[in-house]
Parts: structure tokens; sequence; C-alpha cells
């Protein structure tokens, strides 16, 4: 069954390392990562409209059956609204992991800081 992993916290505090955990985990998840479309964007973009196109391309992911894993800030409310409807509207179960919860963290690998 589908599903939609929403990975949230600040900059720099495991999103990443966390999302390659779950995926590995979970072969059927496909990363959607904030910072990947960011660079693959040409010119700069309102981080708002960088938003409204990760959401559209996990809804997308979802239309076609796949999971879905999202890794960015989402600390805003409207973040929170963005996902659940995304999740609502294809039927798949979400599942919110802020990496500042304790039991969150724990599932987070060393992460290299020499990289």
């Amino acid at each position: 069954m589908q599903r939609l992993v929403v990975i949230s916290g600040p900059a720099n505090t495991g999103k990443m390392p966390l999302a390659k955990r779950l995926m590995a985990e979970d072969r059927s998840l496909m990363c959607v990562h904030r910072d990947d479309i960011r660079a693959a964007l040409v010119n700069p973009l309102d981080e708002g409209h960088i938003t409204l196109c990760m959401g559209a391309l996990a809804g997308m992911l979802l239309s076609l059956g796949s999971s879905v894993i999202v890794g960015a800030w989402n600390l805003d409310p409207e973040d929170r609204q963005l996902w659940t409807r995304i999740a609502a509207d294809h039927g798949a179960p979400m599942a919110w992991l802020d990496v500042r919860e304790p039991d969150v963290a724990a599932l987070i690998p060393p992460m290299d800081v020499t990289a």
C-alpha cells in the first residue's frame, strides 16, 4: 500500500540521512527532497513555489501508485496542511517525522561531519 512520509526539521538536522535509512528499509519509497528540487532549477525560485513544486511531484508519484518520502523544513502550519491534503487526496496514510522529537532523532544514522 502506498504511503506518504514527511520528514520535517531545521536545516542540517539529519533529514536526508533519515530519508536514506527509511528508503533502504522500504525500497518502494520515492524521495522528494527540497534541496534536490532547488538544485535542479537553473534560476532561483521563491521557497513557497518550491514547496508547491514538491507537492505537485509528490502528488503525481502518489497518483502513479508510488510511496513518497518528503524531506524539507515542513515546520510551518501551511506545510502540514499541504501534505495532509495531498495524502487525503490520494487516500495515502501519512507519517509525520519531526527530527526534533527524541524518538525520531534516535532513528537518524550518524552523520559524516567531514563531508
